[in-house]
């Protein structure tokens, strides 16, 4: 069935994602240390990794929670000079991925239907789209609701079949996600979970900018 409809996800797909928030947390846990924070680099930091695997990337108070596991005082002077370096860091990698503005521009001119799903916090995600300047390439969003039943009202709502769509993933679980709805799926094989299987995409690549040939591909298919 021809594609009518590409979908890309945005971390580790339009941008690195894990690079950024390696760095941030890293940057983050340095600027603790010199305002005060009265315990080695290490032994911090992997408590921190140990809250956020437990708690998840969209939890509020990672500082917090990672000072009182080591026995510590919540010293608000500590956490301010962790969250600032954390953003400013932040801000300073979200940067698009060479080419990926030029592939979906190259999809645009072919006469795909380009869109965005992300399964994050929606406001969260549209900050890191707008601060890429990539949020007028789509021609549609489903930010902050990606998951099984979103892909098949995606289909309802853009009149399409589910085989005419393919998402861009680098994560597995997406990927699973997707292949219940239907959909073909390019998983793109880097970041934090680049060596964790998923259900079998249809293709795997290890950049955007693979993403037009391997669409080509699955059409000629």
């Amino acid at each position: 069935m021809k594609i009518k409809l590409v979908i890309f996800d945005v971390d580790d797909v339009l941008y690195d994602a894990t690079l950024q928030k390696r760095n941030a947390r890293e940057n983050a846990v340095r600027a603790m240390i010199d305002a005060g924070l009265p315990v080695d680099y290490e032994v911090f930091l992997g408590k921190l990794r140990e809250v956020i695997e437990e708690k998840g990337e969209d939890y509020g108070k990672h500082f917090d929670e990672t000072l009182i596991r080591l026995g510590l005082k919540v010293d608000p002077r500590v956490i301010a000079a962790g969250v600032v370096a954390y953003h400013d860091t932040k801000r300073a990698y979200l940067k698009p991925f060479p080419n990926a503005f030029k592939t979906i521009l190259l999809l645009r001119e072919k006469g795909y239907k380009v869109g965005v799903c992300t399964a994050g916090q929606s406001i969260k995600d549209w900050e890191k789209i707008i601060r890429l300047g990539m949020h007028h390439l789509f021609h549609n969003a489903w930010v902050g609701e990606a998951c099984k039943e979103t892909f098949e009202k995606i289909v309802k709502e853009m009149n399409i079949e589910s085989p005419a769509v393919v998402f861009i993933t680098a994560k597995p679980h997406l990927v699973n996600e997707a292949k219940k709805a239907g959909w073909r799926i390019i998983r793109i094989r880097r970041g934090k979970w680049a060596m964790k299987e998923a259900e079998k995409p249809d293709m795997e690549v290890q950049s955007v900018w693979e993403v037009e040939k391997a669409i080509k591909s699955l059409s000629e298919g």
